[in-house]
Parts: structure tokens; sequence; C-alpha cells
């Protein structure tokens, strides 16, 4: 009696083992499937209109509407996680920065460090081209001014050496000695003001250049603690390797059953984009997308749909964090543990963002 009530207690415990794993395998399928997807024009368009609405273009011309820009940025960096700054580069700084990114590309071979198919070459701090790149955004000064664009139009050969008419700069700033501006680093100061972060440091600027067939890079965060990331276009961002990132999750108190909440009993409109939703940075040349180091973020992969125009796609990246807490603010074994954290959030929160849609569909 014992042995056959044994056997068939264990009859459906095996069927039930059997049929999670199978449905774990399919799940794993499906979301790789879904992971690897080339993004379509249709999603590139769809992300274009969720940045359009969720971070408009903002033209302040008085000292009143440029604080008002100020905080619009920061509540966007304290809801969302991100926000765009638009124009911080002019065209013509654009097509230097664009130069100067193939040169030093081409002459740092030792330097560069490649991930995903993408080339990430980092700047030393104790050169003047760091501390050119660091004023980036500074007082709508872009590196380049309209005389340095002038004179590297006029000599390609001697292009790097206006990095060399300045005294360089310390990247370790104090809040009290900087302009209050709006503009990209008018809007880092702020940040720090908000958290009250007395002194904070540019600890990262690279070249960032991603090539046809790359693919995508791990999720990851780029500090646990409080910080920023720019990433300034040189070319338009569309399908050619866009950064994702999963909205809301700087958020010590971010919740899935908050985001299932909200897609199931409360689809708001405004519910549906503040949280818990996967977003592409598709911009602009010369546009920048700003976001909290703390939220999860990949760059996607650069491959089918641009294939045969062959080009690559070039950013300037820019990280800044406070002093006392440099990156990554983890270790080892947490910074590895974000991966998968991460791979988990965006395959829920992509299922909850198919849900939505088709509920709205139906309507």
């Amino acid at each position: 009696m014992n042995l056959h009530s044994s056997t068939f207690i264990f009859k459906p415990a095996k069927a039930l083992a059997f049929a999670s794993s199978a449905l774990l395998a399919c799940s794993y399928v499906a979301y790789r499937l879904h992971d690897r997807r080339d993004l379509s024009e249709k999603e590139v368009e769809d992300a274009r209109h969720i940045l359009a609405e969720l971070f408009p273009k903002l033209s302040g011309s008085t000292v009143q509407q440029h604080h008002s820009d100020t905080a619009q940025h920061l509540s966007n960096l304290d809801e969302y996680g991100v926000s765009v700054v638009k124009e911080t580069l002019t065209t013509a700084q654009v097509a230097c920065w664009n130069t100067t990114t193939s040169e030093v590309c081409a002459k740092s071979n030792n330097n560069i460090v490649w991930n995903s198919g993408r080339a990430h070459c980092s700047v030393s701090k104790r050169t003047s081209l760091f501390s050119e790149m660091a004023r980036i955004g500074e007082n709508n000064h872009s590196g380049y001014n309209d005389q340095d664009v002038e004179i590297a139009s006029a000599s390609s050969g001697r292009r790097c050496g206006i990095f060399w008419r300045r005294k360089p700069i310390d990247s370790t700033q104090t809040i009290s000695e900087q302009n209050d501006v709006v503009s990209l680093q008018g809007i880092v100061k702020s940040y720090f003001i908000q958290h009250k972060i007395e002194r904070y440091e540019l600890t990262d600027v690279q070249f960032l250049n991603a090539y046809p067939n790359s693919t995508n890079q791990i999720w990851h965060r780029d500090n646990t603690c409080c910080g920023l990331t720019a990433i300034v276009a040189l070319k338009d961002v569309r399908s050619n390797g866009p950064t994702e990132l999963l909205i809301g999750t700087h958020k010590r108190d971010f919740s899935l059953r908050e985001v299932f909440h909200n897609a199931v009993i409360q689809p708001k409109e405004a519910a549906r984009l503040s949280m818990g939703r996967p977003l592409l940075g598709v911009i602009d040349a010369g546009d920048a997308i700003l976001y909290d180091a703390r939220i999860f973020h990949r760059g996607r992969g650069y491959r089918k749909s641009n294939r045969k125009s062959g080009e690559d796609r070039p950013v300037l990246v820019l990280r800044w964090d406070a002093a006392k807490t440099p990156p990554p603010g983890s270790g080892l074994i947490k910074t590895t543990a974000s991966t998968y954290i991460g791979c988990f959030l965006y395959a829920a929160l992509s299922a909850v963002q198919k849900f939505t849609k088709r509920k709205e569909d139906a309507r």
C-alpha cells in the first residue's frame, strides 16, 4: 500500500517537473529569438514617437525658462532614469568630432577594447584630448569652438593639434565652482546638487564605435550609486545599434508587481509610459541621451538591416560619478548578477509591453 502510494505520488511529481522544464526551455528559446531579432522600422519609429512624447525639445530663451527646462530634465531623470538633451553638438562640431574619432581610433590600436563588435577607445586623463572632451556641453561649448572648426577644416593633418592649445581643466569639480547654465553640463551639475553630492568627477571618456554585424551587449549598470552617463551621437542613431534602457529600473522601489498592476488593472497611458518599458535611444546626430548610472541598459546589435550601408555608428561617451563612489560600486558577484537580473527584467517587461499593446489595439 505504501509502495503503491509513493508510486502514485511520484508520477505526478515527475510529470510536473518535466512540464516545468519544458516550459522554461520554451520560454528561454522564445526570449532568445525575441532578443536577437533585428529592429524593424516600426519599432524605431515607435521609439522616436515615445522619445518625442516623453522628452519634448526644450528651448528656453529666458532665465526663467532655462530653470524650467533644467527642472524638466531633472524630472525626467528622476521619473524615467533618462532624458534627451537636444543639439548638444552643432552640425560643424559633429563633423569635426567624426573626423577626430576616425583619426584617434586609427592611431590608438593598442588602446582599443573590442566588445560585441564595438570598438571602445578610452581617453587618458593625462591628455589634453580628455580636457577637450570634458568641455562638451559646458556653457554651450562642445569641445570645438568656431575658431577650432575653421582651423581643423584648414589642416586635416594637424587636426588633433588643437587639443594642445588650452590649459587642461580639472575633471573633479566642486558645485560652487561652476556656472548655473542650461546645457548638458548644467544638467549634470543640477543632478548632483539634487542628490546632495558636493564633489563629482568625470570618471570615463571614450570614443565608442559600433560596426555592422555587432551583437547585443549584456545588460548592466554603470554604477550602483548615483551618477550619470551621456552618449552623444555623431551620426543618426536608428536601428544601427541604439542604446536600450529599462525605464524606471534606477529606482530602489522599482517593482514588477506595480508594473503588472498598471498594465492589467490600471492601463492608463501615463502609468504605461512612466515605468517598466524597454526604451530604444534613437536620437539624431548632435543629440545626447543622458541616463542615470543605476538604470539597466545595453547596446543593441547592428546587423541585417544596415549591412548594405556598411557604415559605422560612432558616439562619444562621458560618465560622471560622485568622488566618493567610483564605478562600478559593487563587487564581481553583484556585477555578474546584474546581467541575469537585467535579462529577467527585459523578458518580463517585454511581455507586459506586448500585452499592453494588444489590449490597446483591441479597443
